[in-house]
């Protein structure tokens, strides 16, 4: 951390080579790349990924958990998920991405590192099918309550298919000019066809 604390405040961009190479010292050599200067992608063997956060969470400013997301890599056989954790004090962001096999999808919990993953692996798990065994909310709905289809968010989900199906056609409305039928209604000859 002796390398983060001789940093001038808002130089970002040294931040983030800073922060590689300490996970990169710890853990081995990963991919980088600086999206930003307040945004590096570290891509991270799946091995590692809870050691990593864990590390960034207790021993980095890196201590906030900002978003978590999935990338479904149909073509590959594989979802990516990623973890943005930001160090508020410095205003820098990483992105730690890992990627792992569609079939029979399962994830480490972060719920243990921050408990708003929570709310993050509940969604995925519903939105994407991927389990994550230490989760306390897993198999709650969340937002979709009766859902008995393929979970919406993979790319193989046929949404028009889904909603033709499910969703029968029903008539549409009829258009009308909205000047006419001001003109119509309030009597306003200047707006009448």
């Amino acid at each position: 951390m002796y390398e983060l604390k001789q940093i001038r405040p808002g130089d970002r961009a040294a931040v983030g080579a800073a922060i590689t190479r300490l996970l990169q010292d710890r853990f081995g050599d990963f991919d980088v790349h600086v999206q930003r200067d307040d945004l590096v992608r570290i891509d991270v063997p799946r091995r590692d990924i809870i050691p990593v956060l864990s590390y960034l969470r207790s021993e980095s400013p890196f201590v906030q958990l900002t978003h978590m997301t999935v990338i479904d890599w149909i073509e590959d056989g594989e979802f990516e998920l990623m973890y943005l954790v930001t160090a508020p004090t410095l205003l820098v962001s990483l992105m730690i991405c890992y990627r792992f096999p569609r079939e029979d999808a399962e994830a480490e919990s972060v719920f243990n590192l921050w408990l708003q993953a929570e709310t993050y692996e509940q969604e995925i798990n519903e939105m994407y099918g991927i389990r994550f065994p230490d989760s306390p909310r897993q198999g709650i709905p969340f937002i979709l309550e009766g859902w008995d289809d393929i979970p919406p968010m993979r790319r193989e989900f046929d949404t028009v298919e889904y909603c033709e199906r499910v969703h029968p056609e029903r008539p549409g409305r009829s258009h009308e000019d909205s000047r006419a039928y001001v003109g119509r209604t309030v009597g306003e000859k200047g707006y009448l066809k």
